[in-house]
């Protein structure tokens, strides 16, 4: 673009108008720009910051991804499975693991629980579960009670704790429907066992229904030898699917199969994707409104510069230059709004990220303030979206000056 496009652009931008009103318009609208830009950056930031908490607290308690038979069927020689999946290069834990159904019994109060039976050793190599321990420890040996009995040991949520009124050296009966051989009817397979931890996730769901006893113990309740498969933790969370499967291959592929954890939590995650998608158009709408400002106070520049237009035209300006002319007003508009609102939105979400400035009660929500994670991909997005926006406002108003006629022009003065 020549100077004298650049020179007449921002003229027609600071220069005194004989309607005032129409400069504040274009202020107007670069505040809109500059305001829908930090409000998209705060909000992806908040969203990108509460998706990371989630995935934290989800791939903490489960492994990055399992791998079993098909049909269930109990894995016998585990040493020798888990020693093979180990001499995978992108395989940095493996721990063997039983999971089950059943309720859990204290004092007359029961609640339906999901169980898994874990190696204490190993399981810390694959997953946080141990390092979330509030009370007691990750100790799944015999360990005696307060009414000084010996039981194995068993590691409780927080939340199953509160409901079932136990603590450290509580003695809790768990229960299994798996068949006892030799009864035609299921009866419940009991075992009386010592509370030796209390762990909380922050997840509610996961601190209600889930403990933590040995494999002998698993075992035990599950009339089972071997164990259901093994939990693995790979050197990249974000690519263990591709991992899992490159392990199953490793291993021969059929009968072993493999799930990662964002399989387990596809639906989960895909709404949280969609949220963003939703927040990003809806709150773009704040942008699309100062786009319109900037269709308004372009139109009425040109109304006010008829005879301007004219005398340009008449000099030997052609009609794209007039047009860049017009052009450039709302590219200046939309460049310093998005600019602007860029680097305060990421401003404000670094003083969260560093003080951490907006505080939510921990007893409701499972993290402490409110998280924020300034993706670079998300800034870019949003300041194109900001400058692309401003720009099509720009393309009919201008494309209009263009075609004015010059004597006309003056003619109409």
């Amino acid at each position: 673009m020549g100077k004298m496009e650049w020179f007449v652009a921002l003229r027609y931008l600071r220069g005194k108008r004989k309607i005032g009103f129409i400069s504040w318009i274009t202020y107007i609208s670069a505040a809109g720009v500059c305001l829908g830009c930090f409000v998209l950056i705060v909000a992806l930031s908040i969203a990108n910051g509460f998706e990371k908490e989630v995935r934290d607290r989800i791939v903490g308690t489960f492994a990055h991804a399992k791998v079993f038979q098909y049909h269930s069927r109990p894995i016998n020689d585990y040493e020798q499975l888990r020693s093979r999946v180990l001499e995978h290069p992108q395989v940095t834990g493996a721990s063997p693991y039983i999971t089950g159904k059943g309720g859990i019994e204290h004092n007359q109060v029961q609640e339906g629980i999901m169980f898994t039976g874990v190696d204490p050793v190993l399981e810390p190599t694959v997953t946080e579960i141990a390092g979330v321990v509030k009370h007691g420890s990750f100790y799944l040996d015999e360990m005696e009670s307060n009414r000084g009995r010996e039981f194995p040991g068993i590691v409780v949520g927080n939340g199953l704790a509160s409901k079932l009124g136990v603590g450290v050296g509580s003695e809790v009966v768990l229960m299994s429907l798996a068949p006892v051989e030799g009864q035609i009817d299921p009866v419940p397979k009991m075992g009386r066992f010592t509370v030796t931890g209390v762990f909380e996730t922050g997840m509610y769901e996961h601190d209600m229904i889930l403990v933590y006893i040995s494999i002998p113990s698993a075992q035990n309740l599950l009339n089972m030898k071997g164990v259901e498969g093994l939990h693995i933790k790979t050197q990249d969370l974000l690519r263990a699917d591709r991992i899992a499967e490159s392990v199953r291959d490793h291993l021969g592929g059929y009968p072993f199969r493999v799930v990662d954890w964002q399989t387990q939590n596809r639906s989960l995650f895909q709404w949280m994707k969609l949220e963003r998608l939703i927040i990003f158009i809806v709150i773009s709408l704040i942008m699309v409104v100062a786009a319109f400002n900037i269709i308004s106070s372009l139109i009425m520049t040109i109304l006010e510069k008829r005879r301007e237009i004219g005398i340009l035209m008449g000099m030997g300006a052609t009609s794209g230059s007039v047009m860049r002319v017009f052009m450039l007003n709302g590219v200046v508009v939309g460049f310093l709004g998005s600019t602007l609102g860029v680097i305060l939105g990421t401003a404000v979400c670094y003083m969260q990220y560093r003080w951490e400035l907006v505080s939510l009660p921990g007893d409701i929500y499972f993290i402490s303030k409110v998280p924020v994670l300034v993706r670079g991909f998300d800034v870019v997005a949003v300041y194109l979206a900001g400058n692309v926006v401003c720009w099509l406002a720009t393309l009919y108003p201008s494309w209009r000056a263009s075609k004015m006629l010059p004597a006309e022009s003056i003619r109409y003065e």
